[in-house]
């Protein structure tokens, strides 16, 4: 009721009727509920109240919502899973009250002021957890995750300033989905790498030139909201507007992803060649911090992007190809398109990678690791040999498996070989010998 009294006032009295229903205190008062259906409404009545916001924006009518924190506080209470025996037999109805409070939270975050970090912290500690849940009942399941990647996307839009502290934002984001993209379990490999997909490509969308205002919902391609807003970059100088390269830390995020493009789940693997393709998407429309002379080879950088995103084309079409030479055309294009500094780093990210969990991944890596350093290996300097070689054999003494652990052995002696057959040829021609 309180909700619906906010939700549907009059425009010249709704800001007074929000600051009094808020201000009463009535909703905190309502949190020793425990019947589901109590707390959806509690629940509802704070969405609606939020909703209500964003209405009272798109007339015209701008304030922020007051104690939006605490009403979100007050969301992740109700949303908690109870401990009491007496709720077993309504676990469908408390997955319900979960989805309905992940949808309460995108409106809440989604208004003015911008989302504290603390605050940010608070509620994804308080959600990702649901990536873990089983796959059935699958109808409020997939409803539910889908809320929460929903969810991610308006974390990401309302948390930063600037295309710095977005792209911060971004890699908080991502690298608390990784325990997901990697999981064992083929269900939350799927979901981790959807909600990867689905936040870079809001994330893209924010450095094509445009992003949703505060009070709005942000727009998925796997969902039918729509931004209620947007406002125009284009008045602002591209260096305050846009993240560099560098802050994308692409070397450790291609590393992170890359085992997925041989995972043996075919939608996890369609949905990891185009995490590639969009990062590397990105990454080509922003500036970098340094200029390094001959780093980047532009004309070669988007043959290959084109290459991915015809990969890309054909996973869609769930063309028949070959899985070992698609991953191996993706390798090839990764491999140009790094930059030098991208290519060190992912070669010292390698460890977790080569010891996958899913085995054929972990091969994939391995094989992977070892066409990076055959082709671009000439480019290490000692430093970055030794820590790459180091990163190897902690892989090859985690694994169990012989082959594996004799592939990671083998990356290590061509690394070693390559290093010291280039470095011997430059002392030759540099001495004139």
């Amino acid at each position: 009721m309180y909700g619906y009294a906010a939700r549907y006032a009059p425009s010249t009295v709704i800001e007074a009727r929000i600051n009094a229903l808020v201000g009463s205190n009535m909703l905190g008062r309502l949190l020793h509920v425990q019947h589901p259906t109590a707390k959806q409404a509690v629940i509802t009545a704070i969405d609606l109240l939020g909703r209500a916001v964003i209405s009272a924006a798109e007339m015209g009518i701008s304030f922020p919502l007051k104690r939006r924190d605490q009403l979100l506080e007050y969301v992740l209470t109700l949303m908690g899973r109870d401990q009491s025996n007496d709720l077993t037999d309504f676990n469908t109805e408390l997955l319900h009250t979960q989805s309905l409070a992940l949808s309460a939270c995108t409106t809440l975050v989604s208004l003015e002021p911008r989302l504290p970090m603390e605050t940010r912290n608070r509620v994804m500690k308080a959600t990702l957890g649901f990536f873990a849940l089983p796959t059935e009942p699958s109808s409020i399941v997939e409803s539910l995750v889908t809320n929460l990647i929903i969810l991610l996307g308006a974390i990401l839009l309302t948390s930063g300033e600037d295309g710095r502290s977005r792209a911060e934002q971004l890699l908080h984001i991502l690298r608390q989905l990784d325990p997901y993209v990697s999981s064992s379990l083929e269900h939350q490999r799927r979901r981790g790498c959807v909600a990867v997909q689905e936040v870079l490509i809001k994330f893209r969308n924010l450095c094509s030139g445009g992003f949703g205002a505060l009070g709005s919902y942000p727009t998925f391609t796997m969902n039918k909201q729509i931004d209620r807003g947007t406002r125009s970059l284009s008045s602002l100088p591209s260096a305050f507007v846009l993240p560099s390269r560098d802050s994308l830390s692409l070397g450790e995020r291609t590393m992170a992803y890359l085992p997925r493009c041989a995972d043996t789940d075919t939608e996890v693997r369609k949905v990891a060649i185009q995490i590639i393709a969009l990062f590397f998407d990105i990454s080509l429309s922003l500036p970098k911090q340094k200029a390094y002379p001959n780093d980047i080879d532009l004309e070669s950088s988007y043959s290959a992007l084109s290459s991915l995103e015809e990969l890309v084309s054909i996973v869609r079409r769930e063309a028949s190809v070959d899985q070992t030479e698609l991953f191996q055309r993706v390798v090839s294009s990764v491999c140009i398109l790094l930059s030098k500094d991208e290519l060190v780093v992912l070669l010292h990210s390698c460890t977790l990678a080569t010891c996958d969990k899913i085995k054929q991944s972990a091969d994939a890596s391995i094989q992977a690791i070892i066409m990076f350093i055959i082709r671009r290996g000439k480019e290490l300097r000692e430093a970055d040999v030794s820590r790459t070689t180091q990163s190897l054999l902690s892989s090859a003494i985690s694994l169990t498996d012989t082959h594996s652990r004799q592939e990671v052995l083998n990356a290590v002696s061509i690394d070693s070989f390559i290093y010291h057959v280039f470095g011997y040829i430059f002392q030759y021609q540099y001495c004139g010998l």
